[in-house]
C-alpha cells in the first residue's frame, strides 16, 4: 500500500509532495538496482527498517556505500544509483526551493549532489522522529505524523525563494526572470542557489528534462524530433544528448523500458556466477 499526494496548504509553497509506503511482502523481495533520475529538487527520505540507503558507484559494485536510514539528498543534474534488497516501509517529501533554509538553516547549494544523513542535520530530533515514525501502525498514520512534524516545523510565509522560483519558471529566459526579480544577475543566481542547490540554467535543464521524461512515459508520446521541438531544444540531437546526460540512456531506451515510476528505472543486478 502507498500513498502520494499533495501536503497540508501550508506546506505547498516550499513541499511538492508528501509520500508513504509499505514494507515489501515477505517472500517478495529481491536484490536490485535502480537508477534515480534529476527532478530538481530535494527529497526527504526516512527509512523505517533498519538498512540503510545504500549508493552504488557503477552497476557490478557488490557493496555500495552505506548512508543512513534518513536523508536528505540534495538537488542534482546526473542520476546516481541505489542497491535495494526489499522495500522498506518509508516516508519522504519532495522539497521545492527554500524548504533547506526554513527545515534546516542550511542553504541548498551546501548539499547539491549529495546525501546527507538527517541526523547530521537535526540531531537527537531525527533519531525522535523516526523512533516515533516506525511506531505509527499503518502507512496512513506515518504520512499523518509526518506531516504534523513539518507544520510544527512552523513553515514560514512564501518569501524570495518561492518567488524566484516561480520567476524562473515563468520567464523566457535567465536574464528576464532576473529583471523581473528586480535584482542583479549575480544577486538573483546566487540566491536562487542557495534556495535550489542550482544554479538557474541548470535547474531549468533539468526541469526541461523532468518535462521530457513525463512526455515519454504518456502512452501517446511524440516522435523524438516532434517532441525535441516541442519542447525547446534546438534539435534532435541536443534533445538526445541532454537525456542521455542526466539519465544515463537514450530517450528510445527510456521509452522502451516504460517503467512503472517514471524516476526509477530498474536495472539488472550482475550476476555473482
Amino acid at each position: 500500500m502507498n500513498r502520494r499526494r499533495a501536503p497540508h496548504p501550508l506546506l505547498r509553497p516550499f513541499v511538492r509532495e508528501v509520500w508513504s509506503c509499505a514494507a515489501e511482502p515477505v517472500g517478495e523481495s529481491q536484490a536490485r538496482i535502480e537508477r534515480l533520475l534529476p527532478s530538481g529538487f530535494m527529497h526527504l527520505v526516512l527509512r523505517l527498517d533498519e538498512s540503510p540507503v545504500r549508493l552504488l558507484r557503477s552497476p557490478d559494485d557488490a557493496q555500495g556505500d552505506a548512508l543512513a536510514n534518513a536523508v536528505l539528498a540534495g538537488a542534482r543534474t546526473a542520476p546516481y544509483l541505489k542497491r535495494l534488497h526489499a522495500r522498506s516501509a518509508s516516508v519522504g517529501a519532495t522539497l521545492l526551493p527554500g524548504a533547506a533554509q526554513w527545515l534546516f538553516g542550511l542553504d541548498a547549494d551546501a548539499i547539491a549532489g549529495r546525501h546527507v544523513p538527517l541526523e547530521a542535520l537535526l540531531g537527537a530530533e531525527a533519531r525522535h522522529l523516526r523512533a516515533r515514525l516506525v511506531e505509527a501502525a499503518t502507512v496512513d498514520a506515518r504520512l499523518a505524523l509526518f506531516e504534523a512534524w513539518l507544520l510544527a516545523r512552523r513553515p514560514p510565509v512564501p518569501g524570495q525563494a518561492s518567488a524566484l522560483a516561480r520567476l524562473l519558471g515563468q520567464s523566457p529566459s535567465v536574464g528576464a526572470a532576473g529583471r523581473a526579480s528586480g535584482l542583479s544577475h549575480r544577486r538573483f543566481e546566487l540566491q536562487f542557489r542557495q534556495a535550489s542547490g542550482l544554479n538557474p540554467k541548470a535547474w531549468l535543464r533539468v526541469r526541461r528534462f523532468q518535462a521530457a521524461v513525463k512526455a515519454l512515459a504518456a502512452r501517446e508520446a511524440l516522435p523524438p524530433a516532434e517532441l525535441a521541438n516541442t519542447l525547446g531544444y534546438s534539435d534532435q540531437s541536443h534533445f538526445i544528448r541532454e537525456f542521455r546526460a542526466m539519465a544515463g540512456l537514450t530517450p528510445g531506451r527510456f521509452r522502451a523500458l516504460a517503467p512503472d515510476e517514471p524516476n526509477h528505472l530498474p536495472l539488472v543486478p550482475p550476476s555473482r556466477g
